[in-house]
C-alpha cells in the first residue's frame, strides 16, 4: 500500500469516526440490546445471558472498530509526515 493509499484511507477513517450516522447507529444498537435486557423481554436465564452478550458484543465491536479507525488515522499522519519530508 502506498502512502497515498494510506492517506486516502486515513481520511475515510476520520470521516467515519466523526460521522453522526456512525455515532447514532452504534448508540442505537447498544440501546436496543440494553432495553430488551432491562425490560425483561427475555424470560429465561439463557435468553438474558444472550441479551447481555449482545450488549457486551456491541460495546466490544464499537471499541475495536474505533481502535482500528484510529490506527488508520495514525498511519495517515505518518504517511503525510513522510510525504512532507520527501519534499
Amino acid at each position: 500500500m502506498t502512502d497515498d493509499d494510506i492517506i486516502r484511507i486515513g481520511y475515510a477513517a476520520e470521516q467515519i469516526l466523526a460521522s453522526e450516522a456512525f455515532t447514532i447507529a452504534m448508540e442505537d444498537i447498544e440501546r436496543f440490546n440494553i432495553e430488551c435486557w432491562a425490560d425483561g423481554k427475555f424470560k429465561t436465564s439463557q435468553e438474558r445471558e444472550e441479551a447481555y452478550a449482545l450488549v457486551r458484543g456491541a460495546r466490544t465491536f464499537r471499541a475495536k472498530l474505533t481502535a482500528m479507525l484510529d490506527a488508520m488515522k495514525l498511519s495517515k499522519a505518518q504517511a503525510e509526515r513522510r510525504s512532507e519530508l520527501r519534499r
